[in-house]
């Protein structure tokens, strides 16, 4: 299985977070990003905590799209046989998880709220997660016919 985690972001708490990163701790900028810095008028040093906010953050969201591939893989094992996950990929911009599911000869491809996810994987909310089977049944159910 393929596991994606497409952009990036950081948000005011990541953010916060970096800030007591000293400064000899920061990540060295490439001269790419020294460019880029310099063209945008930011303070070398706040590009490398933006670098650094970051990469943390990126970290977070591919632990979080591995706990939930974790979860849907058990899910399908055990609710819809032949049906495998052979791709997840979190879109962070649209704040969605695509999944390319395959079944049989078909590859069907599912859409899930990251909000959603966050609900089931770090809330272990029932409700959350009776939506996903929904979702789930629902594809599956239309790819039968």
């Amino acid at each position: 299985m393929e596991i994606i985690v497409e952009g990036w972001r950081a948000g005011v708490q990541e953010w916060r977070d970096i800030q007591g990163v000293p400064v000899q701790e920061l990540p060295p900028l490439s001269n790419e990003q020294r460019e880029v810095a310099m063209k945008l008028r930011i303070p070398e040093v706040d590009y490398a905590r933006s670098a650094l906010a970051g990469r943390r953050t990126q970290e977070r969201l591919l632990t979080k799209t591995q706990r939930f591939a974790h979860l849907l893989e058990q899910k399908l094992q055990r609710d819809h046989e032949g049906v495998a996950l052979t791709r997840i990929r979190l879109v962070t911009i649209e704040h969605m998880f695509q999944l390319d599911l395959t079944a049989g000869d078909r590859t069907l491809t599912v859409r899930i709220s990251e909000d959603m996810v966050d609900d089931l994987v770090e809330g272990g909310s029932p409700s959350a997660d009776q939506q996903i089977d929904h979702v789930l049944n629902r594809v599956l159910a239309g790819q039968a016919a």
